[in-house]
């Protein structure tokens, strides 16, 4: 039977982390790490003179994460994490804690030479590759499946929000039919101002777009302001306005805290569904804004699409789901779903009105609405409909889709 559920604006909002652009040809952080090592073992001597580098740099992470007591899929080790830990060493002298600090580690010295000049060099092989081949599509049409989103956003009849911690483009090119508000004005320089359109300033969009942690195409002027390049093969490596690793999320500059504040504006006020795509939910920051939200709102939901990371079954489908709840730190199950579909399938098949409106129970029984239920003939009130049966569901939409879990965004 067809949901009675009706969705306002701003009532759904979108989060997409890496896994989202997976199939688009673009590989998520473990993936990356993954094409690091060969590189290191390759015969090129530009990636292969930091091999010790790298495998000092890895094992001081695991390390630090097992002080901690985090082994194994709890460890923080992906390339966001690493790239982030070569930008705070190169900061050496600039560092903060660098007057607190007794003695670099010898072994430190040797595989990074005696000025650590070796880590800028490494760093930027690696931010090289993201520019050059991970991160851009080969062909738009790899992205075609995120025409999902602007057909949704068409049924849905309201602006759409998207929240992204990607890099990529797969938004802007899969939603290309659509307007897309990403911030920029008419010279390319940023602007928060377009994200508001209730005084009429600037032309409402279809979506508006929020990347959360930067674009291949962004960089900064020679006045620090944001702008875009048409081709971000113009920009050095190191101008790239992208930001790694949980320390940066914050940035005191916009567009990023302008952003975190957004992402905590919208989900805390009128969202009734949060709907990740692809996320890790690896990233502290992003994981305390969610609980937040659903904290606040006992009524409030997130629906979680990511494959499964072993083959179907109850017990792995409960550990699954444990995992998000836990990686949240909230109690109340009931306000998380999960769905073992891939970004394509989900786009193409389940982003409707229809599956949405379904997790939620008939409006008129619904403690979202203001309208209390009519009272039964005896004087009390009529209940509430039980919830979903949610691995009679997951046995009914999942299929298997083997992948091992991954500690990226």
């Amino acid at each position: 039977m067809a949901s009675r559920t009706k969705f306002k604006r701003d009532e759904i909002i979108i989060l997409l982390g890496a896994g989202a652009s997976v199939e688009a040809g673009i590989p998520a952080s473990q993936g990356m790490i993954s094409k690091i090592e060969e590189l290191l073992k390759s015969e090129d001597q530009t990636w292969n003179q930091h091999t010790q580098l790298y495998n000092y740099i890895k094992s001081s992470i695991y390390f630090s994460d097992g002080i901690k007591g985090k082994f194994d899929n709890g460890s923080s080790y992906n390339v966001e994490t690493l790239v982030n830990t070569l930008y705070e060493l190169r900061r050496w002298e600039d560092h903060p804690l660098y007057p607190f600090v007794g003695a670099w580690n010898p072994k430190l010295l040797a595989v990074a030479g005696s000025d650590l000049s070796k880590i800028n060099a490494f760093r930027r092989n690696i931010v090289f590759k993201l520019r050059d081949e991970w991160v851009p599509l080969l062909y738009d049409k790899k992205a075609s499946y995120y025409e999902g989103l602007t057909k949704f956003q068409e049924t849905y009849q309201h602006p759409l929000r998207i929240f992204t911690l990607n890099y990529d483009l797969c938004v802007e090119k899969g939603c290309s039919a659509c307007s897309v508000e990403r911030g920029f004005n008419e010279d390319h320089q940023w602007d928060w101002r377009r994200f508001s359109s209730s005084d009429g300033e600037f032309d409402q969009k279809q979506i508006y777009l929020y990347k959360m942690h930067g674009s291949i195409d962004w960089t900064r002027d020679k006045n620090g302001f944001l702008i875009y390049f048409d081709s971000p093969s113009m920009i050095d490596p190191d101008e790239i306005a992208i930001i790694f690793g949980v320390t940066y999320k914050l940035q005191y500059l916009d567009p990023f805290l302008f952003f975190a504040y957004e992402l905590r504006r919208w989900t805390l006020d009128q969202a009734r569904l949060i709907v990740s795509v692809g996320y890790g939910f690896a990233d502290e920051h992003i994981n305390g804004i969610l609980k937040q939200s659903l904290n606040n709102n006992p009524q409030r939901k997130l629906l979680i699409v990511s494959p499964r990371w072993k083959t179907k079954g109850d017990e792995e489908d409960r550990a699954q789901l444990e995992h998000y709840v836990n990686a949240l730190g909230i109690k109340e199950h009931t306000q998380v779903e999960w769905r073992p579909f891939r970004a394509g399938e989900f786009f193409h098949d389940y982003l409707n009105m229809e599956f949405l409106g379904s997790l939620f129970p008939p409006e008129s029984e619904e403690l979202f609405s203001e309208i209390p239920p009519p009272p039964s003939k005896n004087g009390d009130s009529t209940g509430s409909p039980s919830g979903l049966d949610k691995e009679a569901a997951l046995d009914e939409l999942g299929a298997d889709f083997p992948q091992p879990p991954s500690n990226g965004r």
